[in-house]
């Protein structure tokens, strides 16, 4: 046998270009994105930085005095400040508009974010393409899924908007800002607009995605539409990705913009991968925005699928000790980390290295269909691949989505993550989210512990005292 991945070149060999987009036709529809069908695998090196908890717990006790008894994990506080919106919890949804699934729930993840009240953020392009606030297609349109959250939403949570080279030709940020439906939620401060100079299909490292016929013609400016759709795919089209030209004096003006034009909404920034990602956040916390996401290579928010396979990017891990470094020069900036992060494990390691919250992308999909009936069953055995089962499973998500089965699987979803942050913070022997710190997680590697500048658990004792972890 080879040790190449020879059924990897096979696929190649039959599609070619082809090859870079999510498997279709005799390979099966992926309809949720880009390697939704990977075997579980290791978390990269986040797996190699532990959670440390101590015996001697001076603020347990200083918990204990004020609430008169023993603490228990259950009075952890797992509320947050995240770019001026108050959350029950530092998670956020993160931007989905590309994939097809994602889109015909996207109501349903909404409701149940609202519910849970952490920030739910519309990726780009979608009101350009599925239609303000008419339906341009089968699929919700930009207010349905803007409302969906916005009407459902309590004391905690926020709305976060991007604008896309498409939704310009809608003037989207505008549209929202002077439309009468959004002002009380304007007026409350609960709504962001997000720049987007990361990652993604457009603008992004390389994104390309196939789309149906009237999406192209309807946009064609930023699609190939071949003579011969058979250079294609039967009644798909490309759609290329635009990656967006910035430089400092670029960024630095587009946020003075926002702040210029839109003074009551909130200025958020999408980022990627980049090697100058440190300077990134200096330029953009120097000009007050007031959250910056910064998703990894293995985010795959509408990034081509190739692009995750062929080592394009920072890994997440490396853009998080980005977060930590940028700590260290005293920014106070809201910065929150994204990648395949889907756990409490997740959000209170990412914490204690200095972000501000982790957002979910395709997790909070999964969840969604989680809690319809049979569904599981389908994307588990991956039947979505069989053709003769499609069809079925379509029918029985469309069916099973008529209710709010798929909003009770994202809240339960969700409080089991925020029921794993109470747990790990208390057995930190800490109770507030802005304690916990580099003095809760060590490395079982030393390039890790020399990158976050935390202990190495196999260090020297001479080290670790060295670490002031000792006397």
């Amino acid at each position: 046998m080879t040790d190449y991945p020879i059924n990897e070149i096979f696929r190649r060999a039959k599609m070619g270009r082809l090859a870079i987009y999510p498997p279709k036709d005799e390979f099966g529809y992926n309809v949720f994105g880009a390697d939704v069908h990977a075997k579980p695998k290791r978390f990269l090196l986040l797996d190699d930085i532990i959670l440390l908890p101590p015996q001697f717990t001076p603020e347990r006790l200083e918990k204990g005095v004020e609430l008169l008894r023993e603490p228990l994990y259950t009075d952890a506080s797992t509320e947050a400040r995240i770019g001026g919106f108050r959350v029950r919890m530092p998670v956020n949804c993160a931007a989905m508009g590309g994939t097809h699934i994602a889109n015909l729930i996207g109501p349903k993840i909404a409701k149940g974010c609202a519910k849970m009240g952490i920030i739910y953020s519309l990726g780009e392009n979608i009101a350009a393409i599925r239609g303000y606030d008419k339906r341009l297609t089968a699929q919700p349109s930009f207010k349905e899924r803007a409302f969906a959250y916005l009407k459902n939403i309590n004391e905690y949570g926020g709305l976060v908007i991007q604008q896309s080279v498409e939704d310009e030709n809608v003037k989207l940020w505008e549209r929202v800002y002077t439309d009468p439906d959004f002002d009380p939620y304007i007026e409350e401060g609960l709504i962001a607009f997000e720049i987007k100079a990361g990652q993604g299909a457009k603008p992004g490292l390389g994104g390309e995605v196939l789309v149906s016929r009237e999406v192209a013609l309807r946009i064609k400016d930023y699609y190939y539409i071949p003579d011969d759709p058979e250079k294609v795919i039967k009644d798909h089209y490309e759609r290329h990705s635009a990656p967006g030209t910035f430089t400092e004096e670029i960024l630095a003006s587009q946020i003075r913009l926002i702040r210029n034009n839109f003074p009551r909404v909130r200025v958020f920034l999408k980022t990627g991968p980049y090697r100058d990602l440190d300077r990134v956040i200096e330029v953009a916390s120097r000009e007050g925005i007031d959250a910056i996401t910064i998703d990894g290579k293995e985010g795959g928010t509408g990034m081509s699928p190739i692009s995750s396979m062929n080592g394009l990017g920072l890994p997440t891990i490396s853009c998080l000790s980005s977060i930590k470094r940028a700590r260290e020069r005293g920014i106070e900036t809201s910065l929150v980390i994204s990648g395949r992060l889907y756990g409490g494990l997740h959000v209170v390691k990412s914490l204690a290295l200095g972000a501000s919250a982790v957002a979910f992308g395709r997790p909070l999909v999964y969840a969604c269909f989680g809690g319809v009936f049979l569904a599981p069953w389908f994307i588990r055995n991956e039947l979505f691949r069989n053709s003769l089962l499609r069809d079925l499973g379509k029918k029985v998500l469309s069916f099973g989505m008529r209710g709010d089965s798929c909003v009770k699987g994202v809240v339960n979803y969700l409080k089991s993550v925020e029921i794993e942050v109470k747990m790990l913070t208390s057995a930190l022997g800490k109770y507030y989210m802005d304690r916990l710190s580099s003095e809760d997680v060590g490395a079982l590697n030393r390039d890790l512990a020399e990158l976050f500048s935390i202990r190495y658990i196999y260090g020297k004792p001479e080290a670790i005292k060295k670490a002031n972890f000792l006397p």
